[in-house]
């Protein structure tokens, strides 16, 4: 049965004000986060950084928003901003196969971050790749490591072709992208995430492992809205004004194709889901990503019955696939994170 995600309104009082209250940091998870900031990447990472019930145990950088290695100097610029003293690791710059999209200039700006120039980072990243640091972070803390995967998921299997019980030691990983019933945003069937790199999407969504996939469908609910702009930055400080700056260039973008108030919260409502699940609907799909033809990069959710019978999806393992969302309370949640002082 699909996880009921509506809660009671006190409980959630409860909740966001135990989750953000200072100095709470009893059994923080440890992530990873690979990223391609990218402006929604940037809300994102501010927003896990931010949050007492996350340990952020490095920044892994990939192609998608930019390329690979601006999205490492903006990983390196982000956490600069935050005086966050948290390991960078460049990872590859093409897909597995397939030729290399286009970075979406037009969507984030010619420098990612909404074109507000901010200077060179003075701090760079660390020698090993990537696909080497999740490999090493994940096999020191065993079972303990979440994978958030914001951009497309070349790094991650790599790291799995590098180390073959990377599954069985990684504690979950919750990766954002696809589309199941809604249009894609770079084809009538995919999602820049998962088009940047079908095969690599395909052999994640395969791996036996603890697998949640926050789709478009959910997180183009999740808008964020010129309303919720001014609430926050009514209480946030410098790092909030930073990220009004760059949302800027990516809101007027989203004004040209048809929202008129806001736009979607892509990257942080998979960081949500790490930090309150509850606040989700889930349900388990047998998951695989079509590779080549007109519909390449389609993510294809089959039911669990169709991975128990004899036949092409016969053991295909099961992902959550989410489903529902609690808008308002991930909003909440975000807001609260991201203005605590």
């Amino acid at each position: 049965m699909p996880t009921q995600y509506r809660v009671p309104a006190l409980f959630t009082l409860l909740y966001l004000t135990i989750l953000t209250a200072p100095g709470v940091a009893l059994g923080a998870e440890k992530v990873i986060i690979d990223t391609d900031p990218g402006v929604d990447d940037s809300l994102a990472i501010v927003f896990a950084l931010k949050s007492k019930q996350l340990e952020v145990l490095g920044l892994t950088t990939i192609f998608g928003n930019v390329e690979t290695h601006l999205a490492t100097l903006n990983s390196l610029r982000l956490l600069e901003i935050m005086e966050k003293n948290v390991p960078v690791a460049e990872g590859a710059s093409r897909p597995l196969y397939m030729k290399k999209l286009s970075p979406p200039a037009d969507v984030h700006g010619e420098d990612g971050l909404g074109e507000i120039n901010l200077p060179l980072p003075k701090t760079n990243a660390i020698k090993k790749s990537a696909a080497e640091f999740i490999v090493q972070t994940v096999m020191d803390n065993p079972g303990e490591v979440t994978l958030i995967v914001l951009g497309p998921m070349t790094n991650i299997a790599l790291a799995l072709a590098l180390e073959p019980d990377l599954s069985e030691n990684v504690k979950q990983v919750v990766a954002m992208g696809g589309v199941l019933q809604v249009m894609g945003n770079v084809s009538p069937v995919a999602s820049a995430n998962i088009l940047g790199d079908p095969h690599a999407a395909d052999i994640v969504m395969g791996t036996d492992w603890n697998m949640t996939l926050v789709s478009a469908d959910i997180t183009r609910q999740v808008l964020v809205t010129d309303s919720w702009w001014n609430s926050v930055r009514k209480k946030g400080g410098r790092n909030v004004e930073f990220l009004f700056d760059t949302s800027r260039f990516y809101r007027t973008f989203y004004q040209s194709v048809g929202y008129s108030d806001g736009y979607p919260n892509h990257d942080s409502t998979a960081v949500a889901y790490v930090l309150a699940p509850e606040l989700f609907e889930t349900d388990q799909r047998a998951v695989r990503v079509v590779t080549d033809g007109m519909t390449i990069g389609h993510v294809v959710a089959a039911e669990k019955r169709h991975s128990s019978k004899p036949g092409p999806w016969f053991g295909v393992p099961l992902s959550n696939v989410t489903v529902g969302v609690d808008v308002q309370g991930v909003q909440q949640l975000l807001e609260a994170t991201i203005t605590k002082k």
